[in-house]
């Protein structure tokens, strides 16, 4: 449908320049002869300035046409522009998350798979769900990004997954400071026998694990309790030392807190809450330490507490 007016214009446009170069010719004719020319002169001048007329015509059509078709290239290579300045950009950023994504520790498909499944959340999926995808993804991009920047990552309140995580993944060891008074419920807990089985797979697997409880008085290492507690570790291959706190050195005094070194590398450490018995303190904040210097100086702590540290009672 669409063609139909251009041709009809065509058309119409080409009898015009017909009419005109008649009419130019006809009134030609009738001026030179007037003039008394002969016929053959009279008829002659009509067809040469009607023909000059519809070439002239063509060649102010075809000035026009010139011009629209560089308006049109000009208004295309424009655009053209345009594009290749929008896209080209989008192509070497693709390109370059492509690359990326191949030489990822990680690897290609794990990364893959996770922009793969994330796609697959409709618009049509209910409000919530998809507000949940989201901050789950904003909270697991901030993780990587700190993770990478190898800076401290907090969460507020008593953590489970990164814990459970770490002991699981572990490679060659994890050395823990436990505050016995700190953590005198944990082990009876769901997420401290969850931890108990991470650290004795961890074991059995052929992993170090250590871990030094720290007393309030030297009078703690006889609590049956605890006892108990270290006798059921060692079953599992975790290595337990008890350790005075009047016994720790008294530069170092100020450094001891629940803390846990996984491979040398990476530390987790957990801040209780303050309150006049230590019983009853939770965990307010836990923080996953990856800054070298620091690891590095969690990791000198454990090592000079675990040599003054001793064996509990009827253990091996």
């Amino acid at each position: 449908m669409a063609s139909v007016p251009r041709v009809t214009g065509e058309s119409s446009g080409v009898t015009r320049k017909i009419l005109l170069t008649v009419a130019t010719g006809g009134l030609t004719f009738l001026i030179t002869n007037a003039l008394d020319q002969t016929q053959a002169t009279s008829i002659t001048l009509s067809i040469l300035i009607g023909g000059i007329a519809l070439l002239t015509r063509f060649l102010a059509d075809f000035e026009k046409r010139l011009a629209a078709l560089e308006k049109i290239e000009g208004d295309s290579i424009a655009e053209m522009r345009h594009l290749i300045d929008d896209t080209f950009p989008q192509i070497s950023r693709a390109t370059e998350l492509y690359r990326m994504i191949d030489t990822s520790a990680l690897g290609a498909t794990l990364v893959t798979e996770f922009v793969d499944n994330s796609t697959r959340i409709s618009p049509d999926s209910p409000q919530i769900v998809q507000h949940f995808v989201r901050a789950k993804i904003q909270e697991t991009s901030g993780l990587l990004k700190q993770i990478s920047e190898g800076g401290t990552i907090t969460y507020y309140g008593e953590d489970r997954e990164w814990l459970l995580g770490l002991t699981r993944n572990a490679t060659t060891g994890i050395d823990a400071i436990s505050m016995a008074a700190v953590d005198h419920s944990l082990w009876q807990s769901e997420i401290g026998q969850r931890y108990l089985d991470a650290q004795r797979r961890a074991a059995a697997s052929g992993r170090r694990v250590r871990r030094i409880f720290v007393l309030d008085t030297a009078a703690g290492a006889d609590d049956p309790d605890l006892l108990r507690v270290c006798a059921e570790q060692a079953r599992m291959g975790i290595r337990a030392r008890l350790l005075a706190r009047p016994e720790v050195p008294p530069h170092q005094r100020v450094q001891v807190r629940d803390l846990i070194v996984f491979d040398d590398t990476l530390a987790y450490e957990t801040t209780p809450t303050l309150t006049a018995d230590p019983q009853l303190a939770q965990i307010s904040e836990t923080r996953l330490v990856l800054t070298t210097d620091r690891v590095k100086q969690c990791v000198q702590l454990f090592s000079d507490l675990w040599e003054v540290s001793f064996d509990p009672k009827g253990v091996t």
